[in-house]
């Protein structure tokens, strides 16, 4: 003889069974508040029913079921169903012509009424979901760092109405990471390179298959430097020429980011030519000219030529020294040496062309002098350690003893070095006219 609770769970199952064939899915029992909402895939089970998510926190209970008539006032009798034991359990009832419950806690629940003499069930399954995720920083380097994400949430499980198999349904965590509401990777743990010379903010946002969403953020402490400058002159430039001219004083102007005050190296090359002329000979040289170790230095470059400047930038952290080098793009570029000499000029004191003035660039030292038509020097300029501002002191103003000298042809003799290595002889006429 059967035993008669084995008994009554075949009568439960047959009965709900019999109540399943008048199930249409979604027709008159729905949840219009869910986050998300798919079908059952039960292995034994032959018939589809419908579960609803509900975002919230962790040990929420925000379940809604909505239960509709055709119009007809209905007492609707509710059911929820007990996993352990395969047996549905009487849950509620309400009369009217809809029936709401709401703060359901996981699990299927039934619906039953009797409209226009049909027998009416519907059942849905109800999942409270939540997602708690959490990021990190790791292997963080000079090179890159790595960013950590982890989340927890729901247990996701419903089960089969005939066997009482547990599906698992993957909660399909999706890892998103941003930072400045900027996309950063997709990925659950992505290796960011170059990392960023300020400290920054990383934000993670997780989110599950029913699309409940958490986000959490970490902060990365740059232990990185981006070393750069560049520079300038206070020389007054000549508009006919694109270069200064020697002797040149240097500003740099330290642009670097993240860097220590005391650990800046500025390298200052020889001159381009040199150093490959002494390389040519085969033997190891060292190209550097000067090497300076302050924050914003300043310089002053004696002769011509073409120079490169490079900066080394270093922070210290705790285990760690992070450096980084920045190479001037192209040269500092300082012009040839030149003299040159007015053909004719016109003392009248209108502020135009009013004295001789003789054209220097990149001067060591110059030697200037004009003489009358007998041989008299009527004007001497000389001076070693010549610099550009020299040039307005070698002008002749046209007078001699302080008295405006005679109309005509004047001959000058220039005798320069010039810092480019090269000596500048020049010799000509001058023509005075008033």
């Amino acid at each position: 003889m059967a035993h008669p609770r084995i008994v009554r769970l075949g009568i439960f199952i047959l009965s709900f069974l019999l109540f399943s064939v008048e199930f249409v899915a979604g027709q008159s029992l729905a949840s219009p508040s869910a986050s998300f909402s798919e079908q059952t895939s039960y292995p034994v089970f032959s018939e589809k029913d419908i579960i609803y998510y509900f975002c919230g926190i962790n040990g929420h209970q925000s379940g809604t079921l909505k239960a509709v008539s055709s119009g007809q006032t209905v007492t609707f009798t509710w059911e929820k169903y007990n996993s352990v034991t395969g047996t549905i359990g009487f849950y509620s009832n309400e009369t009217g012509v809809s029936s709401v419950l709401t703060g359901l806690s996981n699990g299927c629940y039934r619906v039953s009424f009797r409209d226009n003499g049909i027998d009416r069930l519907y059942r849905a399954w109800i999942m409270n979901g939540w997602t708690e995720p959490s990021s990190s920083i790791s292997e963080s380097n000079c090179q890159s760092f790595k960013l950590q994400g982890s989340a927890t949430g729901s247990s996701y499980i419903y089960y089969d109405l005939s066997s009482r198999q547990p599906i698992i349904i993957n909660s399909g965590f999706k890892y998103i990471w941003y930072t400045d509401n900027n996309f950063i990777a997709s990925i659950q743990n992505p290796v960011i390179k170059d990392p960023p010379t300020k400290n920054t903010v990383y934000r993670l946002e997780v989110t599950d298959r029913a699309g409940c969403m958490k986000s959490s953020q970490v902060t990365y402490q740059s232990i990185v430097v981006k070393a750069d400058f560049s520079w300038t002159t206070d020389q007054k430039m000549d508009p006919q020429f694109s270069n200064p001219q020697a002797p040149l004083e240097v500003k740099f102007i330290n642009k670097s980011e993240n860097a220590d005050p005391e650990k800046y190296e500025w390298y200052l090359f020889k001159e381009k030519s040199q150093i490959e002329e002494e390389a040519s000979g085969g033997a190891k040289i060292d190209s550097f000219m000067e090497r300076i170790y302050l924050q914003n230095p300043v310089y002053t470059y004696e002769n011509t030529g073409r120079y490169k400047v490079k900066l080394m930038a270093a922070k210290q952290s705790p285990g760690i020294t992070c450096r980084d080098t920045f190479y001037l793009e192209g040269y500092i570029v300082i012009d040839t040496s030149l003299v040159k000499v007015a053909p004719a000029f016109t003392p009248n004191g209108d502020g135009v062309n009013d004295v001789c003035m003789i054209q220097t660039r990149s001067l060591l030292s110059l030697d200037f002098q004009v003489f009358n038509r007998w041989g008299r020097i009527v004007h001497k300029f000389s001076k070693s350690g010549y610099i550009p501002e020299d040039s307005e002191l070698a002008a002749w103003d046209g007078k001699v003893n302080n008295k405006l000298a005679t109309p005509g042809v004047y001959y000058y003799v220039v005798d320069a070095q010039g810092r480019d290595g090269q000596r500048r002889r020049k010799k000509g006429f001058v023509q005075l006219i008033w």
